[in-house]
Formats: structure tokens, C-alpha cells, sequence
């Protein structure tokens, strides 16, 4: 878990705490429902961005897991346009991953077959042409 969102659940926790007591108080003061509701909203606000963020790495990790397997059966070189259209997703979110691969060391850009073919071709690690 990374701290940015250990943080947001912390923070999101201690405001709706805060909000319930001010919930709770504006039963004898009623205008402490309004900092009260704030305080639900954006711990609700909080919570939510943090559990989204959380749903876009797994999927961000899934996605490097599918690339790898369709190198696999690729002989272990991939070009964005495949990526993109074998995983059927953007070419944007294909190059993404594929540059997140390569500042992992999981890939690298193949200079050589770069030359030959006129597209950034990436070469992931692990898996041999001989392979197939």
C-alpha cells in the first residue's frame, strides 16, 4: 500500500469520526450540522479517490501480467499497435505499460529490430524467440 493512500484512509477515518461526534452535537447546537456534514463528505471523497486509486494500480498490474503473456506467445517482442491491439486497449495505455515494463527492467527497447521494422519495437526479458 503505498503511504499516499495509508494516508487517505487515515485521514478519511479520523473525519468521519470527527463528522459523527459533530453529528451527534448538533442535536444541542444545530449549527454544527454543516461542519458535521463537511467533515462526512470529504471523508467520503477521501475514501473513495483511495479505493479508485487502488482499483487503477491493479489493473495498471494486470495489464503488465497480459503483456507479458502476449510476449510470450510473441516470441518475446511487442510493438505498442500489437499491445494495444491485442490487449484491445488505447495505444496511449499501451505505451504506458510498456514503458512502466521497461523502467521495472522488464523490457527494453530493441534498437536493432527498431532499425529494421521503423517502430519501437520491446524486447521482454525472460522470454526467448526460441521459445515458441
Amino acid at each position: 500500500m503505498s503511504l499516499l493512500r495509508a494516508i487517505s484512509y487515515f485521514l478519511s477515518a479520523v473525519l468521519a469520526f470527527l463528522g459523527i461526534i459533530f453529528m451527534i452535537a448538533s442535536v444541542y447546537e444545530p449549527i454544527r450540522v454543516v461542519p458535521g456534514l463537511f467533515m462526512l463528505l470529504v471523508a467520503g471523497a477521501l475514501l473513495y479517490f483511495a479505493v479508485k486509486g487502488r482499483e487503477i494500480e491493479q489493473r495498471r498490474k494486470m495489464l503488465e501480467v497480459e503483456v507479458i503473456r502476449y510476449a510470450k506467445r510473441s516470441g518475446g517482442k511487442v510493438t505498442v499497435a500489437e499491445v494495444a491491439s491485442a490487449l484491445n486497449v488505447p495505444v496511449e495505455v499501451a505505451e504506458e505499460v510498456l514503458k512502466s515494463l521497461e523502467r521495472k527492467g522488464l523490457a527494453y527497447l530493441d534498437f536493432e529490430k527498431i532499425g529494421e521494422e521503423g517502430v519501437m519495437v520491446y524486447r521482454i526479458l525472460g522470454v526467448k524467440e526460441d521459445e515458441l
